[in-house]
């Protein structure tokens, strides 16, 4: 059994562009770049704010493609492998939406078409990243879909890691991808869930979310526990029965699965550097997280949000701000959090608005989901 998991090779595709070294530059910007989108098909149109991967060609197919291959292809080349390597390495993919944007482009052909037979959702699209996958790079290896909401990149993250861990592969690569399709953004307004500016994360003026889309791709292998670098050593998950689109406002279920998370990683609360929090910017997302966090760590150690840079990328969530974090962490930083500027008092914590250095240890990232699905991760700075 593999004593640890190492991060060898990171991918990012997001709304601060395309590449690792776009996404640190963004990072230390520390603000996000929110479009104003058009919504035409509702009646009035609806215009809503949107993060999206800028310079993005017409077209889902071609957006589809050209956000996993730039984040493979840059994950890949960190940590070459041979071909033998990559034909054989198990491939881990969380997302909400899948192929929706996709099924919405094949909806709309058929009905201007005035195809009698014309399905909404005429596709679900969960093989079309593996098939992708397979077709462009060679990556014959088994491939495993997430669909836990907002914690199905980091369930995969999770579970790439396992398998390492219990010897069934020394190789895993883990995909985050969430694409812009009208059906997610549509959905959430109907919900009421989103902000019609922009996200203030523990602020007291939070409104809501933004979406974002985007691609993460985190390459793992089995560590060495002598070589330095950026190490994924436990995590946890739990489901919070409470609410479909909440966990309970007091924190209990949020705790638990911070708990679950450190006694996975064998480090207690007192060993943890920083948090990277799921910040949503909603109210009773943010009221249940700072609860969460208080009950753990007492006195919340440094903490920090990053939706309010890239937007909320629900089920690439995970993987995407994954390695954002490892990707800050390897240039020896913590990022702050965009958008907050004013503290509230009922919430009694408050996020980091400045970036500070990262000190070598022990950080855990958080990520709470739709279905009461809740999941913590530890990632190891050596």
């Amino acid at each position: 059994m593999a004593s640890s998991v190492r991060i060898e090779g990171l991918g990012l595709v997001t709304s601060l562009g395309l590449g690792c070294e776009r996404n640190i530059e963004g990072m230390g910007r520390g603000r996000g770049q929110y479009q104003s989108l058009q919504l035409t098909q509702f009646e009035p149109p609806l215009c809503l704010p949107y993060l999206a991967v800028p310079d993005n060609p017409d077209g889902a197919g071609a957006r589809f493609a050209r956000l996993i291959d730039s984040a493979v292809i840059e994950a890949l080349d960190a940590c070459p492998l041979t071909s033998e390597q990559r034909r054989q390495m198990p491939i881990f993919i969380g997302s909400s939406c899948y192929g929706i944007a996709l099924a919405e482009e094949c909806y709309q052909r058929e009905l201007d078409a005035d195809d009698a037979d014309a399905l909404p959702i005429p596709i679900d699209g969960f093989s079309h990243i593996g098939a992708s996958l397979r077709r462009r790079f060679d990556l014959l290896g088994p491939d495993f879909a997430f669909n836990t909401a907002c914690t199905a990149g980091a369930n995969a993250l999770l579970s790439a890691a396992r398998c390492i861990r219990f010897g069934r592969s020394r190789h895993a690569l883990v995909i985050g991808l969430e694409t812009f399709n009208v059906t997610s953004l549509a959905g959430f307004h109907g919900m009421q869930l989103l902000s019609q500016e922009v996200m203030r994360p523990f602020d007291r003026r939070r409104s809501g979310l933004v979406l974002g889309e985007g691609c993460g791709v985190v390459l793992l292998a089995e560590g060495d526990d002598c070589r330095p670098g950026i190490y994924l050593c436990g995590g946890a998950s739990r489901c919070d029965n409470y609410s479909i689109s909440a966990s309970n406002p007091n924190g209990a279920q949020i705790a638990a699965v911070m708990q679950a998370a450190l006694e996975n990683a064998g480090v207690t609360a007192a060993d943890i550097r920083a948090v990277k929090a799921h910040g949503t910017a909603s109210p009773l997302n943010d009221d249940g997280e700072a609860a969460g966090m208080k009950r753990v760590f007492g006195e919340l150690p440094p903490f920090f949000a990053l939706k309010s840079t890239i937007g909320h990328t629900l089920g690439a969530c995970g993987v995407i701000e994954s390695a954002m974090v490892a990707l800050a962490l390897q240039r020896g930083f913590i990022p702050a959090t965009a958008g907050f500027g004013q503290a509230d008092p009922e919430l009694g914590v408050a996020p980091l608005v400045a970036a500070m250095a990262a000190e070598k240890g022990h950080y855990m990232l958080n990520y709470f989901g739709f279905g009461g699905n809740n999941n913590s991760l530890i990632m190891h700075y050596r």
